[in-house]
């Protein structure tokens, strides 16, 4: 719904003074608004929550302004004006362009055994127009201009303003403004922040430059004629009138009367006509008069001319119900805003009348569709074809392999559709796989991938909605194929071996369809490979000797294509025999430093002690008189042989000599001898 904008007039109630009995409350009575300006009431309510146990629950809510309770939506002199909406217990009610005065009721209904409760008094709305009030002054040849209402005072306004011949007047804020006669000059007045309800302009004399709007708001139905019209006067003789709009890029243009639609009927003196035939929704603006004459004077004033707001004639469900696999519709013919005169409209059923009234319940069955009509004078306008949606289907403008890189699109089908008269709203969807979430893609009725990739292969279906419910195609899988990715290949344990191991090589590729793999050697001494036979993803060297290190390249292919990659293998030359006896040497070594370490030792210490058994028999000797013996000593030799061998590792060999006596002089100090002979 289109609601103009303007003036806005809030009600609000008062829920603290409602308890939990049968009760309703408005914070004001009565509402004074300007003449096309926009009203706004709310209202709270309270009603027993429960009945013998039972919840109550709220069925409906409307506003209505004469019995029997009808709701306002559904009054033909609203149509198209009004808006409800609630949130819990607070609704409200918004009439765009009000005109007249009235009062409004707001009613709900329950599951209670009461069933409903009016909350009253009602709101009185009051519409009123600003007019610039005229008096002469006390003061000779002066006159006040008074900013006044004509029925009710709307606002508590600060500050005014105030226009000449449509244009501000810079720093007049008061509601009276005084000033000397003037009979050539229009004035007008509004209230600051509501410029936009400026009062028509006044004359001092019966006879100024001014400009009148017959309509401020015209609402008209597409295709119909509408005439926009207003009157005028100057001081002197006019030159130039002509009509425009105020979102023309260039208003001094009287370039909109070119359009053959648009004409302008022979005018009588002070009077203009712009006529619109085929009213197009296009043609909704503000139009406003111009004119001209002598001593450069044009006519320029800001202020609002006549908008003009074109709509057309709308179905709108208010309920559904399913009733033996058919569905039972209750329907409201109308308009998105106030034509001048009653409309009455007629009901189609898959194009054949049925009936004529503003609302209809009928019985539809999938495929059928409905129209409703308004006749104005000889022009017949009818609404968009509302559809009970069959399940849309889901087609590939491409029906062989989907290949990754090319534009694939896909169409949300309804079997037997008018897509050019019926309206319906469309969402795709996709989901890649059962645990990842759908994911929205868009509202069109196509869904185009300009250049389709791997990453898009997954299930795609389209929804259909309307006023008349929601249908959803079954899933269609796209499976995007592509040509082998580069491979991965590892190597187990390691990309470096030792002679005589196992290394496993494998390859991956990620391709659609699966891709199947080759292995080959790049030989070393020419250019190429060498096919090693091997059609699996896994390649296994066993007993790798110095000839397996090398390049060893893995292919991968399929119906879309081949790719390839390598890994170097480098195995490394290893002897058990050496290896060992290295390490025997170097354990020899130190074990023939550790034995002359300890020879050495032993030799220091058996030589202190026979200095010290020396001296104690000789001196024992002396004393007693005894005569010394001579005692033939052992000496015992060992021998330690080193030897080396050309062919391999040294080896030490150590072997204890067989014990020699050796008769040696006698000497002060006995000492052991050994010998230690290096081969070399």
């Amino acid at each position: 719904m289109s609601l103009k904008t303007g003036f806005v007039v809030l009600l609000l109630c008062v829920p603290g003074l409602l308890g939990d009995e049968w009760a309703g409350a408005y914070t004001e009575k009565e509402i004074c608004a300007i003449k096309g300006s926009t009203v706004k009431l709310q209202c709270s309510f309270t009603f027993p929550p429960t009945e013998d146990g039972r919840d109550i629950k709220v069925k409906e809510t409307f506003w209505f302004t004469k019995y029997p309770e009808e709701d306002l939506r559904l009054d033909p002199q609203y149509f198209g004006g009004v808006q409800s909406e609630c949130h819990g217990n607070n609704c409200s009610l918004t009439i765009a362009d009000v005109r007249w005065s009235d009062e409004y009721t707001f009613r709900f209904t329950t599951n209670h055994s009461k069933g409903g409760f009016n909350v009253t008094p009602a709101v009185k709305v009051t519409v009123t127009d600003l007019k610039v009030q005229v008096t002469e002054s006390r003061f000779r040849n002066m006159y006040d201009l008074k900013c006044v209402s004509s029925t009710c005072s709307p606002w508590s306004p600060s500050s005014y303003v105030w226009y000449k011949n449509g244009e501000e007047i810079p720093n007049e804020k008061s509601q009276l403004y005084k000033r000397g006669y003037d009979y050539i000059n229009s004035y007008s007045c509004a209230v600051r922040g509501h410029e936009q309800d400026v009062s028509p302009p006044e004359c001092m004399y019966w006879s100024c430059n001014k400009v009148v709007y017959y309509k401020r708001h015209i609402c008209a139905i597409q295709g119909s004629s509408v005439d926009i019209s207003c009157e005028y006067t100057s001081y002197v003789n006019t030159q130039t009138q002509f009509w425009f709009r105020t979102d023309s890029s260039d208003p001094g243009n009287p370039s909109i009367i070119e359009d053959p639609r648009y004409e302008l009927p022979s005018e009588t003196s002070g009077k203009s006509t712009l006529r619109i035939n085929d009213v197009r929704q296009s043609d909704s603006a503000e139009y406003r008069f111009k004119f001209t004459f002598s001593y450069n004077f044009e006519w320029r004033s800001i202020s609002p001319g006549s908008t003009l707001t074109v709509t057309a004639v709308q179905v709108q469900v208010m309920s559904v119900r399913v009733e033996d696999s058919h569905l039972v519709a209750q329907m409201l013919c109308h308009t998105s805003c106030f034509p001048e005169a009653p409309l009455s409209f007629v009901w189609h059923h898959n194009g054949a009348y049925i009936n004529q009234g503003t609302i209809i319940e009928v019985t539809l069955s999938p495929g059928d569709y409905i129209t409703c009509a308004t006749q104005q004078v000889n022009d017949v306008t009818t609404s968009p074809v509302l559809y009970v949606l069959k399940r849309p289907s889901v087609s590939l403008n491409d029906t062989g392999d989907i290949l990754e890189g090319r534009p694939l699109t896909l169409t949300c089908y309804i079997e037997n559709f008018d897509y050019s008269s019926a309206t319906v709203d469309y969402c795709w969807y996709k989901k890649k796989n059962v645990s990842s979430d759908d994911e929205v893609l868009s509202n069109d009725r196509q869904l185009v991938l300009p250049s389709i990739k791997s990453s898009d292969s997954a299930e795609y279906w389209c929804t259909v909605e309307n006023q008349l419910g929601k249908k959803t195609s079954e899933p269609v899988f796209i499976d995007v194929q592509y040509a082998p990715r580069l491979p991965v290949i590892s190597a187990a344990p390691s990309s470096e071996a030792s002679q005589g191991s196992s290394v496993w090589l494998t390859c991956s590729s990620d391709a659609n369809p699966q891709a199947k793999y080759s292995w080959w050697k790049r030989s070393e001494e020419q250019i190429g490979v060498k096919d090693l036979h091997r059609a699996s993803a896994t390649f296994n060297l066993t007993d790798l000797g110095l000839e397996a290190s090398g390049d060893y390249v893995c292919v991968a292919t399929s119906s879309r294509g081949s790719s390839n990659s390598s890994v170097r293998l480098q195995v490394k030359a290893c002897s058990w025999s050496v290896t060992m006896a290295t390490t025997v040497g170097s354990v020899a070594g130190l074990v023939l430093v550790l034995v002359v370490l300890v020879l050495t030792a032993f030799l220091v210490w058996r030589k202190k002690r026979s200095s010290k058994e020396s001296r104690a028999k000789s001196s024992a000797g002396a004393d007693c008189g005894e005569a010394s013996t001579r005692e033939q000593k052992e000496v015992v030799y060992s021998q330690v042989h080193f030897t080396t061998s050309s062919e391999g590792p040294v080896y030490a060999n150590i072997t204890p000599a067989m014990p020699r006596r050796h008769l040696v002089e006698e000497s002060e100090d006995g000492v052991e001898y050994a010998t230690v002979r290096k081969a070399r």
